[in-house]
């Protein structure tokens, strides 16, 4: 084993389990962090349109299944 971050040779890395609220009423957490209160919120869908992506390629290439049905 090699030593990272201060562990000691032979030393087992320890995987610490987060603090999960358990609501047996509900699917949903139990109440609302502190952090979070104050954050305003948007409901949307996902067929809103968030914007449009570029099209840096325009013309000058196409790909190649769809440039002729001839060929």
């Amino acid at each position: 084993m090699t030593m990272t971050d201060g562990q000691s040779i032979g030393e087992v890395p320890k995987f610490v389990a987060p603090v999960i609220q358990d609501n047996p009423t509900g699917w949903g957490p139990c109440e609302m962090p502190d952090q979070f209160k104050d954050m305003p919120y948007q409901p949307f869908s996902k067929g809103d349109r968030l914007g449009k992506i570029s099209d840096w390629t325009g013309a000058a290439f196409q790909d190649k299944k769809y440039a002729s049905k001839l060929n």
